[in-house]
This record gives structure tokens, sequence and C-alpha cells, in this order.
């Protein structure tokens, strides 16, 4: 139900909640040497010194992530953390890590999926920057919350909401005018793209259209910006059940007569 392009997949990932496999990668790594310190066995960490000592490269790429995760943990946590250990980890000096404290390097499955989302939110901002994005979604670990009583034909209609490149007029208008002859909603007042039918659209029903606004105002409470910055700020309410519901009223809305899908025509030659 959507035009790929460069960003269409991490944005999917996003919508989906599933971190790329090599984000996946570094944490299962991370978690590696986490218990290899956590651990009573001093050989194994005396062999992972040795690895750094001989400028086994990948070996330090590893620790440097295991660094990020101290520090993330004892900031994050807001953790008491002892002035000795604090000093060792803000040095960033690998071989300072069999002296850190046992503790520091246990680890939760929830905290595990917070470093996650971290590692996440940082690889995606990189790629989206370069893309020449400057507001970035929110990543979470967590599924959207829809319903599973709906059909799969509903799920599709709220999925497609989250996305830029989408199936409304707006959007096809600009993939290809000749076979899209209006960007216009059928409610006439505007372009149809995801906001406007969240926010503004006059077929939608009033009391919807005015929560799906306060929520997400309340999204971009952290922007200069008061005005939802489109897919980024539906983005973001994407798992609120509240936001969600209200989606749902939307594309229930049978004046819309919402496209769950489209036939692409082969190009001649």
């Amino acid at each position: 139900a959507v035009v790929s392009t460069q960003s269409t997949g991490s944005i999917l990932e996003v919508i989906l909640g599933v971190p790329p496999l090599l984000v996946l990668s570094r944490v299962v790594t991370t978690k590696h040497y986490l218990k290899v310190f956590s651990g009573n066995h001093d050989i194994h960490k005396e062999f992972v010194i040795a690895q750094i000592n001989e400028g086994n490269t990948s070996v330090s790429q590893h620790l440097k992530d295991v660094l990020k995760f101290l520090k993330w943990r004892t900031s994050t946590l807001q953790e008491e953390v002892d002035e000795l250990d604090s000093q060792m980890i803000a040095s960033k000096d690998l071989l300072h890590l069999p002296q850190i404290s046992v503790k520091y390097f246990k680890y939760t499955k929830v905290m595990i999926e917070k470093f996650t989302e971290t590692l996440w939110q940082e690889t995606l901002e990189n790629e989206l920057m370069n893309q020449g994005w400057s507001h970035f979604p929110s990543v979470s670990c967590q599924p959207l919350p829809i319903p599973r009583n709906i059909s799969r034909e509903k799920e599709v209609l709220v999925m497609s909401l989250l996305y830029e490149n989408n199936l409304l007029n707006s959007f096809l208008f600009k993939f290809d005018r000749k076979r899209w002859k209006s960007p216009l909603c059928p409610c006439g007042t505007d372009d149809q793209d995801a906001v406007h039918l969240l926010t503004s659209c006059s077929i939608v029903e009033e009391w919807v259209k005015r929560k799906l606004t306060a929520l997400l105002q309340l999204g971009e409470r952290d922007s200069m910006d008061s005005v939802p910055n489109g897919v980024v700020s539906v983005l973001n309410c994407s798992r609120d059940p509240e936001f969600i519901a209200a989606c749902l009223e939307v594309v229930e809305t049978e004046e819309l007569n919402l496209r769950t899908k489209v036939t692409l025509k082969k190009k001649n030659g």
C-alpha cells in the first residue's frame, strides 16, 4: 500500500516497532560483553583486554557500545554512581572496563529494550538527517495499539496514515499527475494528506478532529512550532491508544472512500 522511497524502509520499521537488524546485532553483542564483565570468570575478561591491547578493532568497537550502555544506564536511570566508577565510565578508556563495579554491567529486559531504542534513535536520525529531514520520529519497540478485532482492511487504512508516501490524493497526485488528476480531498477544502484528514477535513466529525488535533499538538509539545509536523507528528502519537482509536473513527468514515490499494501501471518498454 506504499510507494517505495529511500526512507520508506526505515519509517516502516518505526511504524511496526521493529529495530533494524544492524541495531539488533549491536545489542546482542553488547549483551554478550556485559555478561563477560558481570561474570566471575576473570579469564574471559583477560582475553577481552588482550584483544584490545593487540589492536583488535572489532572488539574495541563492540566495547564502545558497552561503555555507551554504562553511560546510558547511569545517566538515564539516575542511579547513584560511585565517583571512581563515574570517572572511568566518562573517560571512555576501554582498559578501565575490568575495574568498573560489576553491578553496572548487570541488566534487565526493560533496560535492554530502552537501550535498543536509544541506539535505534541515533541510527535513524543520522540516516534521515543525511536525506534532508529536520524533524525525526521517536522510535519505540512497542507495537501499534491497534485493536485485534478490527478487519485487516481497516488496519491497513490506519497504518497508511503514518506514512508520508501513502494512498491519499496528495501523494498520488505528486506520484503520477496524469493518472490522479487532483490532490484535493473530497471535502474540497485542501489537499488530502494525513494531517488534513485528522485535523481539518469537513467530512470527519468535529469531535474526532478536536481530539486528534489536541493529541498531535501534545505530541509536539517540545517543538517551537505548535502546528503538527506532518508524518513525524502522526508517528509520534502512534503508540497512544486514544490516538489510534480516533484514527479508526476517521478511516471508518464512508464518505471519504479511502483506498486500501492501487494497481501500478506497467511502463512501456
